[in-house]
C-alpha cells in the first residue's frame, strides 16, 4: 500500500498504515478546528492504540513527514521528548481557545517586523474574502480566526507556508503534546478533514483522565453521570 504525498487520507485508510509502520510517524492525517473536541479525540484515539505516539525525536530525514494534515502526539515520559523540533522557523505563538497556534515564517523577524502578504490579493484568506457575497464578512472572519488566531500581519509568513497548531494535557502524571500542521488552502478547500467529522472515531467517549477541568485554559462542558464519571458535552463558552 503506498502513501500519497498530498492531501489526506482516508482515516481507515491511516489507520491500515500505522498499524504497520513505526511509531514515529504522524499519529494522524486531519485538521484540529478551533473545537477542542477535535483535540480530545485524538488524545482518545492514542490512549485507545487507534492513533500512534511519537516514541522519539524525529531524525532529520524523517521530518519529510512534517506536511499539511500531519498530527503528531508524543508523551514526555515514554518518549523523552521535551521540547518538540521540527526545523521550520515559526512566528511566536498565539493563544486560540485551548490551543497554541503559530504560523511558518521566511526568516527570523526582528523586533517590530511586520508585513502585508496575508492581506494581499495572493493569500488563500484574502481570496475568500473577496469572494464573498454581501453579509459573508463574519463568516470569512471566523473561519480566518480559526485558522491563524491573531496571525494576520505581523510577521513576513512564508508563502503557502504551514500553521502549527499545539494543545498539550496530563495523564498520570505526564505530560502528553499534540502537534498539529496544515495549510490555510488545504483546510478551506476541503482537502483536510477534523476528526469530528470522521464517523469512526467521533462518537467516542472521551475518557475522564483526558477530561480533568485544569487540563484547560477554557474548560468543556463536562456531565457528570450517576455513576461519577464524566462525558464531554461541548466547549465552554468565551
Amino acid at each position: 500500500m503506498r502513501r500519497r504525498c498530498g492531501g489526506a487520507f482516508p482515516l481507515t485508510t491511516f489507520l491500515l498504515l500505522a498499524n504497520c509502520l513505526a511509531c514515529h510517524l504522524p499519529s494522524a492525517i486531519c485538521f484540529l478546528s478551533s473545537s477542542t473536541h477535535d483535540a480530545l479525540l485524538v488524545f482518545e484515539c492514542v490512549r485507545r492504540g487507534i492513533m500512534p505516539k511519537v516514541n522519539r525525536r524525529l531524525r532529520d530525514d524523517e521530518r519529510r513527514l512534517i506536511r499539511s494534515g500531519a498530527v503528531f502526539v508524543f508523551d514526555e515520559r515514554e518518549s523523552g521528548i521535551k521540547r518538540w523540533t521540527d526545523g521550520l522557523l515559526w512566528s511566536p505563538s498565539r493563544i486560540l481557545w485551548n490551543f497554541l497556534v503559530y504560523r511558518q515564517i521566511e526568516k527570523k523577524a526582528g523586533k517590530g517586523a511586520t508585513t502585508s502578504s496575508v492581506t494581499d490579493d495572493s493569500s488563500p484568506l484574502s481570496r475568500g474574502a473577496h469572494r464573498s457575497p454581501s453579509g459573508g464578512a463574519n463568516r470569512e472572519s471566523e473561519i480566518e480566526r480559526a485558522l491563524v488566531g491573531s496571525l494576520k500581519s505581523s510577521y513576513p509568513f512564508a508563502k503557502d507556508g504551514l500553521c502549527k497548531k499545539t494543545i498539550s494535557i496530563q495523564v498520570h502524571g505526564s505530560t502528553q503534546h499534540l502537534i498539529s500542521y496544515y495549510k490555510v488552502e488545504d483546510v478551506r478547500s476541503g482537502r483536510l478533514r477534523t476528526p469530528l467529522s470522521l464517523p469512526e472515531i467521533s462518537g467516542l467517549d472521551i475518557s475522564p483522565m483526558i477530561l480533568q477541568k485544569s487540563n484547560f485554559r477554557n474548560p468543556p462542558d463536562i456531565e457528570v453521570l450517576p455513576d461519577g464519571t464524566l462525558r464531554y458535552r461541548g466547549d465552554g463558552s468565551e
